[in-house]
Formats: C-alpha cells, sequence, structure tokens
C-alpha cells in the first residue's frame, strides 16, 4: 500500500496519462481508419483504452495500487515499440515520452530495465534508417534520456523519502512527531473496529522538568529529552511505536497490549527512567498514564483518558503509573 500523499501524487499521474492518451492518440484512430490503416487504428485504440481503463479502475479502487502502475507502464511500453515496428523508422520517437512516463508509474529501478529492455526491442527498426550515424544518434539519444531521467527519480525519490521522515519525525528525539502519532492512532482504532486487535496508549511527562529549563538551560534539557528518546527506542518492541507529543511529554502506542501488560511495560519504563537518565541535579522521574481503546472510542478521546490518567499520576505525587478507568 502506498502511503497517502505518494498515492494521490500516482492517482494524479494516471489520470493525467488518460487524458493525454484521448488528446494526443485518440485522433489517430480515426486518421488511421479513414485511411485504411486498421491493423495501426486497432493498436491507438488499445493503447487509449487501457490508459482509459486503468485510470477507471484506480478511481473505482480509491487508490492506484502497484498492480496498476505496472500494467500501465507495461501497456503503454510495449505499445510504443509496437507503434515504432508497425511505422516508419522516425517513429521511434514515441519511445521519448514513453521512458520519461516509466519512471513516474515505476520505481527507478523497474523502470531503467523496463526501458533498457524497450530500447533493446527497437534496434532493429533503427538501424533501417538512412545513415547508421543517424542510427547511432537515435539509439545513443534514447539510452542517454534514460539513464538521465533514471538519475533524476533516483534523486527525487530520496528527497521524497528525506520530506516523508522529517514530516513524521521528531527532529530532537528522533521519535515520532503528533502527524505520525495521529495517523498511527487511526491505524489502530480501525483495526480494533473490524478484528478487534488491543492496543493501549501509554502517555507520560517527565516531573518537574520546567524547573530544569529554567535553573539550567534549554541545552541541558534538551539532552534529558534525547535521552529518554533513546532509551524508549531501545525499550519497544518492533510492532509499537513512539512519539514525543510536545514538551516533556511522550506518547508510547502498544499495539496488541491489553492494559495490564501495558502497565506492566510502563512500570519497567518508569524504572529505567529512575535508574538510567540522570538530570542536572540528580535522578529524573516521569508519571504514567494508561488506557486501552475502547469500543465506539475516537482516537481523540482515547488519548484524553490517557492524559487524564497521567496527570491522575502527578496528583498523586508523581513517579507513578496509573490506569484509566474502562
Amino acid at each position: 500500500m502506498l502511503d497517502n500523499s505518494t498515492n494521490k501524487f500516482q492517482l494524479g499521474l494516471v489520470y493525467l496519462f488518460a487524458i493525454l492518451a484521448v488528446i494526443g492518440i485518440g485522433p489517430f484512430i480515426y486518421f488511421r481508419y479513414s485511411q485504411g490503416e486498421i491493423s495501426h487504428a486497432l493498436l491507438d485504440l488499445a493503447i487509449v483504452s487501457a490508459a482509459v481503463s486503468s485510470a477507471i479502475y484506480a478511481r473505482w479502487k480509491g487508490e492506484v495500487t502497484p498492480t496498476i502502475l505496472s500494467f500501465a507502464a507495461g501497456f503503454y511500453t510495449l505499445g510504443a515499440i509496437a507503434v515504432v515496428h508497425f511505422n516508419n523508422p522516425i517513429f521511434v520517437f514515441w519511445m521519448f515520452p514513453t521512458i520519461l512516463a516509466n519512471f513516474f508509474l515505476l520505481r527507478p529501478t523497474q523502470a531503467i530495465f523496463l526501458n533498457l529492455f524497450a530500447i533493446a526491442l527497437v534496434v532493429p527498426v533503427a538501424w533501417k534508417l538512412e545513415r547508421t550515424l543517424d542510427t547511432f544518434a537515435m539509439m545513443s539519444s534514447l539510452f542517454f534520456v534514460s539513464i538521465m531521467a533514471y538519475l533524476f527519480a533516483r534523486l527525487t525519490e530520496g528527497q521524497r523519502k528525506r520530506l516523508e521522515i522529517f514530516a513524521s519525525q521528531d527532529p530532537l528525539t528522533l521519535l515520532g512527531n503528533r502527524r505520525s502519532m495521529d495517523l498511527e492512532l487511526t491505524l489502530c482504532a480501525e483495526d480494533f473496529a473490524r478484528y478487534q486487535i488491543p492496543a493501549t496508549l501509554i502517555v507520560f511527562d517527565i516531573d518537574k522538568f520546567k524547573a530544569i529549563n529554567d535553573k539550567f538551560g534549554h541545552s541541558l534539557g534538551d539532552k534529558v529529552l534525547v535521552d529518554i528518546g533513546k532509551l524508549v527506542s531501545a525499550r519497544l518492541r518492533k510492532t509499537d511505536r513512539a512519539f514525543r507529543f510536545g514538551g516533556e511529554e511522550f506518547v508510547l502506542l502498544v499495539r496488541n497490549t491489553k492494559l495490564e501488560e501495558a502497565a506492566i511495560i510502563a512500570e519497567k519504563i518508569r524504572e529505567q527512567i529512575l535508574s538510567q537518565i540522570n538530570g542536572p541535579k540528580g535522578k529524573i522521574t516521569a508519571s504514567f498514564g494508561c488506557a486501552a481503546i475502547q469500543p465506539e472510542e475516537t482516537c481523540e478521546q482515547w488519548f484524553v483518558r490517557a492524559d487524564r490518567a497521567m496527570y491522575q499520576a502527578k496528583e498523586k505525587g508523581r513517579n507513578c503509573v496509573v490506569l484509566a478507568a474502562e
């Protein structure tokens, strides 16, 4: 499953290619047919039909799956190759938009292999150009366009991944931020509604953290936050997620875990913070609240119950774990 932003981009591309196919190739169907070139007209019709069908199917599904993208790229490529072979060598220029389109539809490595395969299949047609120099010029241009598009696609993909990390990660602790927390809580709520998979929120807040910042400066306060972030990351299971909610407040999402089991996890983390994290004037403590998701409960209601339990821990004297009422 593609992430939401990527899926919207790919969905837009599928729609765009369908529109371009209708506008750019559609008229050739009529012209070919009117000139008696039935096979050519049918080929153009197949390409347009594939583009439109992909867009309709993606619209019906509400998302773009890898299968749709692979089908579209493969069909467009085979169609371009067929167009080149059915016409005179000058039609090799149809390969240029196909090569570029593949890098939008597929991952860079997949696209480069598909493009090199396609270039190899049009070599026999390129040899029919009047001069050998023209043949080499045509094939070289196709090859260089594919390589440059590959490098650009790799660069773009790397930048997109970095932007996704920046958009979902707290820059100080490297834990998830509130945006990624909201997404994860929504997924857990959906799993609970459909399959009754339990999940528990553990919210904890560093005790008397404001005094550290006020007396010793934010640099020492940031060090405490970073140390706790590292401790939590090392303690999590593969299915768990950790977030910095804001300031000195942290949230742990423990999947497939009931309230009593989460309380044990919270207690162990509380003990680790007490024994392993040192502040400017000695030990650091934290107050914890735990809440398991309930039927018909929204993510916001779920979080509020865990947050209230954490404040109850503060009222009880801090450095303890409180379970929210079910």
